[in-house]
């Protein structure tokens, strides 16, 4: 049986409104095992599901996400260069919790990426650590992030959560930076993932979960090295390569 699985990048992103119920609705469709999604914090304290600081490129409004109540972002659709094609509700931006009870009722890998890129002390680091802790789905929830100083630290206050750090970069020493990080997982960048990046994470006893792939051969390349998941736009092209291969 095959242990790579897919993990649908902001939901199946290249079919519908990217981080909406209604892609992550299409991905479990498609058999993705997982979804990837983004989380930013809004005025109001709330989490809401979505990758920009501005909603100017998915929706049909303008403006910070940080400067917007949940509420008022709810007004627009973010259907964007779907517009048309899904239900104004389904293309709302959700709340994390919406999609958290999605994931655990339909039994779906979740990875939650926040998106505070420069203070390690973030609050939506925080609150989202609390609201996996009081889930009941740690087990099958990921916390993960391009700011390795603040998974570092959610790590050592929330021992019992998974983290990753995600990367593009090569590291001298990838084994102890990742442990100075305390990751439980790797994100790298999938053009960097080769032999040797898989057997230094095997060593070290790192799942491998690249990003992002949408190419057939890329990800029968990366299914053969052994990573753990793949995070691709379209996991329909991901499941249907993945269940040709016989292992």
């Amino acid at each position: 049986m095959n242990k790579t699985t897919i993990l649908a990048h902001r939901g199946a992103s290249a079919y519908a409104p990217e981080n909406t119920m209604a892609s992550f609705e299409l991905a479990r469709r498609m058999g993705a095992q997982g979804i990837e999604l983004d989380v930013q914090l809004t005025r109001d304290g709330k989490l809401a599901v979505i990758h920009d600081h501005t909603i100017d490129r998915t929706s049909d409004g303008k403006g910070r996400v940080s400067e917007m109540t949940l509420a008022e972002l709810r007004q627009y659709d973010f259907s964007y260069t779907f517009k048309g094609e899904y239900s104004t509700e389904g293309s709302r931006i959700p709340e994390l919790k919406e999609v958290m009870q999605f994931a655990k009722e339909h039994q779906l890998y979740i990875n939650i990426e926040t998106k505070d890129y420069a203070n390690p002390y973030g609050e939506v680091n925080i609150r989202t650590a609390e609201l996996v802790k009081a889930s009941g789905y740690q087990e099958q929830t990921l916390i993960s992030s391009i700011n390795h100083n603040a998974m570092a630290r959610l790590k050592r206050e929330y021992p019992e959560l998974r983290t990753a750090i995600a990367f593009m970069e090569s590291y001298y020493r990838l084994d102890q930076y990742a442990a100075s990080c305390q990751a439980d997982v790797l994100h790298p960048y999938y053009l960097g993932v080769d032999a040797s990046f898989m057997e230094i994470a095997k060593k070290s006893g790192y799942e491998v979960n690249p990003w992002t792939v949408d190419d057939e051969a890329e990800i029968l390349r990366l299914q053969r090295l052994g990573v753990t998941r793949i995070m691709t736009n379209r996991p329909d092209v991901g499941v249907a390569a993945l269940n040709r291969v016989t292992v």
